[in-house]
């Protein structure tokens, strides 16, 4: 089948948002599918609007980069424009948090298939922390989910809303990155000639930013940032998106606030401290077992230090990722069929 996705795929905001979407088209290509990524924003202009943000001048170089791995990502994916989907044979919606409306972005209906006639399927779809309450109220939404012929969700709270909602049972899959084994998102890079913690997330405090100085002063680590940049970091680095795994494996330590963060640190096996600044992120690692490199805000620096020294236990993680990619693909080919007119 001709099959378009339609989620958010653009690296210039963080790495997650082009790996789940690179991942779910590989994961349909060796299904046999031909497969598109649906553009929603001109991708001339998402580079531009990155390279002109108002910014500190110390980063504009960092931008020029971003943006120049950024459209050379995209041109991995297979962008269809939107004004083309009649072309598809169905869609499938997901993954990310393309049904969180409290974001504005997703406020366009092109994300939840208003007024598409094509076969609709989600795969690791999320309403993040919306409210459950709030999101029913939105009568365009919830029609149009009504109209999706079978659904798959990413997390406890997406299910809940969505078997509010359509009155059926729906269930809950891993995301794209954890469904294709992590070799396929990851191409290799010059190693870095020091040791060094990577860390990766939007934004700390002033006691986390400590604690992770003390702790690189301590070991002679590098506190290296990839994507995002701060002036706490000894070395920013922008690179692709397929890059980013790479970073991590070479990493001694990770720290990270973030959902891909998170994951890329588990299917790297990382020594890691995990600092989850949104439930989903809690979530998705007590959903691997992973919860001892969960960190807490009010946690001491002793407990920092112990937390990201914590060996990871490769094989038991493996079992588990195992388990839940055999379970995920079985729903993702399922729900597949519900795409034939």
């Amino acid at each position: 089948m001709k099959i378009g996705i339609v989620t958010v795929y653009e690296p210039t905001t963080n790495m997650g948002s082009f790996l789940q979407a690179y991942a779910l088209k590989k994961a349909l290509e060796k299904l046999g599918h031909e497969v598109y990524i649906i553009q929603n924003i001109s991708t001339i202009k998402e580079i531009l609007k990155l390279v002109m943000r108002v910014n500190p001048k110390r980063e504009f170089f960092l931008r020029i980069k971003k943006a120049w791995f950024a459209k050379n990502d995209i041109k991995k994916l297979k962008l269809l424009n939107k004004s083309f989907v009649h072309n598809l044979d169905g869609l499938v919606y997901g993954s990310d948090e393309i049904w969180n409306l409290d974001n504005p972005y997703f406020m366009n209906g092109f994300f939840w298939g208003k007024d598409i006639e094509l076969p609709k399927i989600s795969y690791a779809v999320s309403v993040g922390a919306m409210d459950d309450e709030k999101i029913c109220k939105y009568k365009s939404f919830v029609e149009s989910i009504k109209e999706f012929r079978f659904i798959l969700v990413r997390d406890i709270k997406t299910q809940r809303i969505i078997k509010k909602i359509r009155e059926t049972e729906n269930n809950i899959v891993c995301d794209p990155t954890m469904l294709i084994p992590i070799e396929e998102l990851t191409e290799n890079i010059k190693p870095l000639k020091y040791k060094y913690i990577l860390v990766y997330t939007y934004g700390i405090d002033a006691l986390m930013i400590e604690y992770i100085r003390k702790f690189s002063d301590k070991y002679g680590l590098k506190i290296v940032s990839v994507c995002f940049w701060h002036i706490w970091a000894d070395v920013v680095i922008e690179c692709s998106a397929l890059n980013f795994s790479s970073y991590i494996k070479n990493a001694e330590f990770v720290f990270t606030t973030t959902f891909h963060g998170a994951v890329f640190s588990m299917l790297n096996h990382k020594r890691c401290c995990i600092f989850p600044y949104r439930s989903k992120v809690k979530n998705i690692v007590e959903q691997m077992g992973e919860e001892s490199h969960l960190i807490e805000n009010n946690c001491t620096y002793e407990e920092f230090e112990t937390t990201i020294q914590i060996k990871f236990d490769s094989y038991l993680f493996e079992e588990r990722l195992e388990k839940y990619r055999r379970h995920s693909q079985k729903k993702l080919e399922e729900a597949l069929k519900c795409l034939i007119k």
